[in-house]
């Protein structure tokens, strides 16, 4: 399998990095809307990953890995898979903030607190998570549709990702992206999983993006 990712030429990654950026960028601007805050996305450079490389990834990047925060969401088009957007500990919390600038979380009762974060995590993956993957496909030539994104709980967590990652003739495309605001900054971990045939077309996606400016 190792020979389709890195048939990801240097040239064909740049591509999708530079579609990234615009994606994060719609992402941004979404997000800024709801909040009524100016937020920006960083994005490094990407990684494209093995199945059997994708844990141990997430393992190695995330330390903590058994207290974090998951969202999913599957989307399908000729770009077609899922989205999963991993939060380390305390991030939940600190974007709690962005809805409720006073609130204190010590006045306020521990499952509520549980229900809120939850809630603020999946509009917050949602709006990134559709962003992204729906300027990737507009840019590329398709469109996409989506289902209601997913809260994994902590329990749930490991036991899904082995499950996401065991199919055969997948690859994952990761990204770790920092969330600038005015008041924090805040992390995630965004992984659009993929089977091989779908690379198959982003690539050749990717070739045309690429000769509208040749």
């Amino acid at each position: 399998m190792s020979e389709h990712v890195n048939a990801l030429s240097p040239l064909e990654k740049d591509a999708l990095q530079e579609i990234m950026n615009i994606s994060f960028g719609q992402a941004a601007a979404g997000l800024s809307e709801v909040i009524n805050m100016h937020v920006t996305l960083t994005v490094p450079r990407i990684t494209v990953l093995r199945i059997d490389e994708i844990y141990p990834y997430i393992q190695a990047e995330i330390s903590g890995v058994d207290d974090i925060s998951m969202i999913r969401q599957f989307f399908s088009g000729k770009f077609s898979g899922s989205s999963i957007l991993i939060f380390p500990h305390g991030e939940g919390k600190k974007l709690l903030k962005l809805f409720d600038e006073n609130m204190e979380l010590s006045s306020v009762s521990a499952s509520e607190i549980d229900v809120l974060e939850k809630e603020t995590l999946i509009e917050i993956s949602n709006i990134i998570m559709c962003a992204c993957v729906s300027k990737i496909a507009d840019m590329l030539g398709d469109v996409v549709h989506y289902s209601p994104p997913r809260y994994y709980s902590q329990d749930q967590i490991e036991t899904t990702l082995k499950e996401a990652f065991s199919e055969d003739e997948i690859f994952a495309i990761f990204f770790k992206t920092v969330f600038h605001f005015k008041v924090f900054d805040a992390s995630g971990f965004l992984f659009l999983i993929s089977n091989y045939s779908t690379l198959e077309w982003l690539k050749n996606a990717i070739e045309n993006y690429l000769n509208q400016y040749a």
